[in-house]
């Protein structure tokens, strides 16, 4: 899911089993409106070698179902509470992620109706020709963690787990896969990768909008929304959330 320590836990990975970091190469090119996402066309995951990992975003197709079945992969999901989701990628895209198509649109309206539009979706116009995109909001990166969390190859992990206990939870979380790595091999990549160090100085909760690393911590978008994103929260993701225990009603 994206938002959720990704580039984080790649850099993890990598350290940890010794692995070459391989970004998407986009081999779709850039989606044709009202499609946004070139995730949904990239193939980069059909030329990946051994000893080498791989971090995407990728919605669950047939050819990428066959390629995680594979026995010699591990697949590993990492996810997030989608309101902080939310607050993340709103915040993001307004502020650095300028290649983004959503990026121009959100230079024009507040950081508030941002976190409105991620949670919501939402049709716009493009800036060239008279074409649209249609972006689905968090519904959609919802129904695409349903589909990865509901595959008994993927190895699913919790970012509210990971940030403040990544030994044990990767111990437990591999050890489903039967990858067995030790305590001390874990906590010394944690070591090295903290969010003090990955942001520049900074402490966690200590925001900087212009950094990828923006406030390092859990639950903040209750520090950003209102009754409305609350609303529309329990509307559009309400499900996800009591599926997953962020919440166990739709009266919060």
């Amino acid at each position: 899911m994206p938002r959720s320590g990704t580039v984080y836990f790649f850099d993890f990975v990598a350290m940890l089993f010794g692995f070459k970091k391989v970004e998407p190469l986009f081999t779709g090119g850039v989606p044709v409106p009202p499609e946004w996402d070139p995730y949904k066309i990239d193939e980069t995951y059909l030329s990946l070698k051994e000893g080498e990992v791989l971090c995407a975003h990728y919605p669950l197709s047939e050819k990428l179902s066959a390629v995680i079945k594979q026995e010699d992969l591990l697949c590993i999901y990492l996810y997030r509470d989608p309101r902080d989701v939310a607050v993340s990628a709103a915040l993001y895209i307004k502020h650095v992620l300028t290649h983004h198509p959503l990026h121009s649109f959100f230079q024009g309206i507040s950081e508030d109706d941002a976190i409105t539009f991620i949670l919501t979706g939402g049709i716009i116009g493009c800036e060239e020709d008279e074409k649209y995109i249609v972006h689905e909001g968090m519904r959609y990166f919802c129904k695409m963690a349903q589909e990865w969390l509901a595959q008994k190859h993927v190895v699913a992990i919790r970012y509210e787990e990971l940030m403040p206990d990544p030994v044990t939870t990767l111990i437990n979380a591999l050890g489903k896969a039967n990858v067995d790595v030790e305590a001390q091999a874990i906590q010394k990549v944690a070591e090295q990768l903290t969010f003090n160090g990955l942001s520049g100085g900074r402490t966690p909760g200590q925001e900087q909008k212009s950094s990828h690393f923006r406030k390092g911590i859990t639950g903040d978008y209750v520090n950003y929304f209102s009754v409305t994103h609350k609303a529309v929260s329990k509307l559009m993701i309400g499900g996800f959330l009591i599926e997953q225990s962020y919440e166990s009603d739709l009266l919060w």
